[in-house]
């Protein structure tokens, strides 16, 4: 990378870091500081962070979902879907990951564009296996919607706030663009880690309390299975759990990876059972408390989710 490069990224890296402050609702006075800038909602973590990385300092960037709580649960309240309808751009995950979005578009105004991210990326068919008591197949029938664990769908991201951006402030699309170009080459360089990362591996089944990351598998050749499906409110069954137990002792399997955000009493259970390791491997659909004090990042979490993913896979 060039020192222009360098310095460019630099500067993106420094406003997503220094937009964490912003990630937990802000103050009055913040509002009045930004009140110049458009007002962008976002759903998720990783929404909230590409948005960071290409408006820079030029788009006031909001995140709907408190930290450390389950995104997946989540519901607005009136405060918030005030806020939402005070912005230029609502932009969600979709796919089904937000069950409040849609009943949320129908009553906010038409100055509020609203964008279904889901629309704009590579999305896979849940391929869930999970079993009731009587061993009869559960086909949730959708979409994954944790689509950016695949690092490609993040650079397609970038792009979509980078054209969505430029539009909202014409005056400003050449900064979005080489903050887009400089994200996207940093994406590109963590893809290029996964792959020689992941590349050898004495195993290659990631197992996992809860159907959160398909994308992470599919885009790495990793098996993916997990205890209970995508709604992470979901309890799995006692054959369910055998089941993964089996699995686990056959194939000589030494890690459990859980969500510290849900409830891991499973994969303890699990662990506890087979002698393998329960470790937490981090989604990204929200961040906790510590990570945001600790100034946390897509990039920063990917490279240790790979660290946790090596070890686990013992790979070369």
């Amino acid at each position: 990378m060039d020192t222009k490069r360098l310095l460019l990224f630099g500067t993106i890296i420094i406003a997503v870091i220094a937009g964490i402050a912003s990630f937990a609702p802000q103050s009055e006075d913040n509002e009045n500081k930004a009140e110049a800038k458009p007002i962008v909602s976002v759903s998720t973590f990783a929404l909230w962070e590409v948005a960071n990385a290409v408006g820079g300092n030029e788009i006031d960037v909001r995140s709907i979902v408190p930290l450390g709580s389950d995104a997946h649960m989540f519901s607005p309240n009136p405060t918030q879907v005030a806020e939402i309808s005070g912005g230029a751009l609502f932009i969600y995950n979709g796919a089904g990951f937000e069950t409040w979005a849609e009943n949320l578009k129908n009553v906010l105004p038409k100055t509020t564009q609203i964008i279904d991210m889901s629309q704009h990326v590579a999305l896979i068919k849940s391929e869930e296996e999970h079993h009731d008591e009587g061993g009869d197949h559960h086909d949730h029938g959708g979409y994954d919607p944790h689509y950016w664990l695949n690092i490609d769908n993040m650079i397609k991201i970038t792009q979509m706030m980078d054209s969505k951006f430029s539009k909202l402030l014409p005056n400003k699309a050449e900064q979005f663009h080489k903050n887009s170009t400089v994200y996207s080459a940093e994406l590109q360089k963590l893809k290029s880690e996964y792959a020689t990362g992941l590349g050898e591996c004495k195993n290659r089944t990631l197992v996992s309390n809860h159907d959160a990351f398909g994308y992470l598998a599919h885009s790495n050749k990793l098996e993916n299975i997990s205890v209970i499906g995508l709604s992470s409110d979901e309890q799995p069954s006692a054959q369910t759990v055998a089941h993964i137990v089996e699995i686990i002792k056959e194939h000589g399997i030494k890690t459990i990876f859980f969500e510290e955000m849900i409830n891991d009493n499973v994969s303890q259970t699990i662990a506890r059972e087979t002698g393998a390791k329960a470790v937490a491997l981090q989604p990204l659909e929200n961040i906790s408390e510590d990570e945001l004090k600790s100034q946390q990042t897509y990039l920063t979490i990917m490279r240790e989710n790979l660290k946790k993913l090596r070890e686990a896979m013992e790979c070369r």
